[in-house]
């Protein structure tokens, strides 16, 4: 391999909200960043511009928009044939808030404390990211939450995994005539999922009988194990023209406070409602665009390794909670087989992450935050040590239990 993802980085006391929230109490696996370098391009990159010395207003040129035409070609055989097409974005999670309103002018208003609300109503499956769940009651609309359905799953050894998938039913159940935009994400944070073309066929076709927009989160996309990423705008001509693709180089390039974050919105009415909500967004900043044009037009070689890296933890994770928590001594133990993203959604018998920070001392997500209480996500963004440490910590108070 030739990038080291084994160093050891000291995050601590860098301002890092992951590592300096609690300080050295807790082993970190929660908050979705990596404790990588960044890639070599990206450092150069920067590098130059702060040699600069000045830093004026940003004139962006054609290059940022040619990295990401060029990536999705290069990853996904996908065409983006005008930059208009691209909005850059200050990040995923405000573009989720405003496009909760972007049908909003046809919502009869209503008269709430004396005041006249145009609400619409959102639809999403969960558990899902939570700032996903609650981008429209941010922006002061509604957010209907609808069930993903959950199986056990053996896989070839006939170890049962946690399978998640949408239920249609439920979810057109649920429908009513203020709904106008469903809510995707995909790689499915926090449950590993990596949706088939089948699986998005089957969403534009809900959201085309119910005339809804289609807002999908691909922030974790570049993270895939098994299958292949469809950005949703591909998927057919109902979603190429009625949906709202989100994208950042925040996850796998460990960019998430230099963030290059963008939608791609084909269809041109729907681009000019969108635009005309965020016009506050600001304009975009000069490092994080050179940032962006490193993370995708220079860095491939670098995001494969840490794909096969982050695969590998993976499965070393895999392997050792199968070993650690048998069925026959941990009968309540679940986890997902995770098709993508770098967090696992696990199952200890319903207990919650204070339960985990306050007897293993590993601080990972609980899984309330997603709509999901009883899980924990934990982010094996790291490297494979600290995980081994985290694992013995929460074996041996999973062990004092019994």
């Amino acid at each position: 391999m030739k990038f080291d993802f084994d160093k050891e980085i000291n995050r601590l006391n860098s301002s890092s909200y992951k590592w300096d929230l609690y300080g050295e109490k807790y082993i970190p696996l929660w908050v979705a960043d990596s404790d990588f370098e960044v890639a070599p391009a990206v450092t150069e990159r920067l590098q130059r511009l702060v040699d600069k010395k000045v830093y004026g207003y940003l004139l962006t040129g054609n290059g940022i928009y040619d990295a990401i035409r060029g990536w999705f070609t290069r990853e996904y055989n996908a065409t983006v044939p005008e930059k208009d097409w691209i909005k850059l974005l200050p990040g995923i999670v405000p573009a989720l808030a405003v496009a909760s309103n972007i049908d909003a002018e046809e919502i009869e208003p209503v008269k709430r404390d004396g005041k006249w609300l145009q609400q619409t109503e959102s639809l999403t499956a969960i558990p899902n990211y939570s700032a996903l769940i609650e981008a429209p009651e941010t922006a002061g609309n509604v957010m209907l939450q609808v069930p993903l359905k959950c199986e056990m799953r053996a896989d070839e050894s006939g170890y049962e995994y946690e399978y998640y998938s949408l239920d249609f039913e439920a979810l057109q159940a649920a429908v009513t005539e203020k709904t106008k935009v469903f809510y995707l994400c995909n790689p499915h944070n926090p449950v590993g999922r990596v949706y088939s073309y089948e699986e998005l066929k089957k969403v534009s076709e809900f959201a085309k009988k119910n005339n809804l927009i289609v807002v999908s989160d691909e922030a974790h996309c570049e993270i895939v194990y098994e299958g292949k990423h469809i950005p949703f705008f591909t998927v057919d001509d109902y979603a190429r023209e009625h949906s709202i693709s989100l994208y950042s180089n925040g996850k796998l390039s460990n960019l998430p406070d230099l963030i290059l974050a963008f939608a791609v919105i084909p269809n041109k009415e729907l681009r000019a409602k969108f635009e005309k909500l965020s016009y506050a967004f600001g304009e975009e900043h000069i490092m994080n665009v050179e940032a962006g044009i490193a993370s995708y037009a220079e860095s491939d070689e670098w995001k494969a390794e840490l794909v096969k890296y982050l695969k590998g933890n993976r499965d070393y994770l895999e392997a050792e909670l199968k070993k650690r928590f048998p069925k026959d001594s941990f009968p309540e133990f679940k986890m997902t087989h995770l098709e993508g993203t770098y967090l696992l959604w696990l199952d200890f018998g319903k207990i919650n992450s204070q339960w985990f920070m306050d007897n293993a001392g590993v601080f990972m997500s609980d899984g309330s935050f997603f709509g999901g209480d009883g899980h924990v996500r934990l982010n094996f963004a790291t490297r494979r040590e600290l995980l081994t440490q985290a694992l013995d910590k929460i074996e041996a108070a999973m062990k004092s239990r019994i």
